[in-house]
């Protein structure tokens, strides 16, 4: 799960002032503080809390939108954002640079997703080619997986070096790379694959219902802007691809009932756990793919729906002080005393986020006429998350490690 702030980029947007040209529920396309450009090239991506100009590439999280036109370090821009927000000081003038500092850039042009068998057949040679680091093969151990169902799921850890030898590998073993997420071309022609020291971790592979690899997902190992998993994606660079946000299927398609959970990693290890079918979002909002997903599964033979979104949608929406490490600024918590409950905003719409999704889930099979209910575990006396067993997969390892 992300790393939570006391803001989102759409409030350091707001701290900037920048003028937005076009906004949706997820994105914002704004005026680019950095090269002056006036046509919304700067994209905010709501969701992930990232930012990219694609006439001048600028671009990182939220931290860095506002660090880097103040020339300030992360830790000083999430403390100057957070003494804005909470009117302690006011927002600073910057200077934005003209369009003359910049030469002129060609639009970006990026490839139409190629059919699901080609990506399947690069990204299957294509982990054929790494390896599982010791270190992140413990990680998954400790994590409750047996080596064989590491094996079989196919987890290798990022490349760290020679991406364009590795795809001009796969271009010569008869494989697709154009239109496959995180494989795009370079200036001169030749086609490389999207990694850098920042993306370091082990790949995940998403699988479809019928099994085929259509994706791949990050685990970090040191997460960015307090997000622990990213997307393989060229979305932002020359005949690059979007991944998507695929749903992964951890289990048998069309099983008579299937739990619809968040993430394929958290997916793979409650099904290794348990044996039972799990779809896996990428997020609880992230529902653009399930109704589709669930219709296939219904065809199939899915006759219930188990809904096994984390327990933070049972968040007790108490400040104690323990949210994040923001919480030492919290102006509330001077008026705490035991036994009088303060509410936390930020815990309070981390609640209300993941019961939108919640919701959603329902309204889905609503209209598929699938019935379903809502799995929780690990309560408290009140009806509330007791805080000690997040995601289902934590769950289920709790009870195979005390059987």
């Amino acid at each position: 799960m992300e790393q939570d702030f006391p803001f989102t980029i759409r409030d350091v947007a707001g701290v900037l002032g920048l003028h937005i040209r076009h906004k949706n529920a997820i994105s914002y396309d704004v005026d680019c503080p950095f090269c002056g450009e006036k046509k919304g090239k700067l994209n905010i991506n709501l969701k992930k809390n990232v930012f990219k100009c694609n006439r001048c590439g600028e671009s990182g999280g939220m931290l860095a939108l506002y660090g880097k036109l103040y020339g300030v370090d992360n830790q000083t821009a999430y403390q100057e954002i957070k003494d804005i927000l909470y009117g302690i000081c006011n927002a600073k003038e910057y200077k934005v640079q003209t369009k003359a500092a910049f030469a002129e850039e060609p639009e970006l042009t990026n490839s139409p997703p190629a059919p699901d068998a080609v990506k399947h057949k690069t990204y299957t040679m294509f982990f054929s080619m790494l390896t599982l680091s010791e270190t992140h093969k413990q990680k998954l151990l400790q994590r409750g997986f047996s080596e064989g169902q590491i094996e079989k799921n196919g987890y290798k850890s990022t490349p760290v070096f020679g991406f364009k030898n590795l795809t001009k590998r796969l271009i010569e073993a008869g494989c697709e790379v154009k239109g496959v997420p995180g494989f795009y071309q370079e200036e001169n022609g030749a086609w490389s694959v999207h990694f850098n020291p920042k993306s370091a971790g082990f790949l995940i592979p998403v699988r479809n219902m019928e099994g085929l690899i259509v994706g791949a997902q990050i685990r970090l190992d040191h997460p960015q802007d307090g997000r622990k998993y990213i997307w393989l994606s060229s979305v932002n660079y020359h005949m690059g691809t979007s991944s998507g946000s695929p749903l992964h299927l951890a289990g048998r398609p069309g099983a008579k009932t299937v739990f619809i959970t968040e993430g394929p990693l958290k997916g793979d290890l409650a099904f290794a756990l348990s044996g039972r079918t799990f779809g896996c979002v990428p997020g609880a909002n992230q529902y653009a793919n399930l109704p589709a997903f669930l219709a296939s599964m219904k065809e199939a033979g899915t006759e219930f729906v188990y809904e096994a979104y984390d327990m933070d949608k049972l968040l007790k929406p108490v400040c104690r002080r323990d949210y994040n490490a923001a919480c030492v600024h919290c102006p509330h918590y001077s008026n705490y005393r035991e036994g009088v409950h303060i509410v936390c905003e930020k815990k309070q719409t981390k609640r209300n986020n993941i019961q939108r999704g919640c919701r959603k889930l329902a309204e889905i099979c609503g209209e598929l006429k699938l019935p379903g209910k809502i799995l929780t575990w690990d309560m408290d006396q009140d009806g509330d998350w007791a805080e000690q067993l997040k995601g289902v997969d934590d769950y289920l390892f709790h009870l195979e490690r005390n059987k």
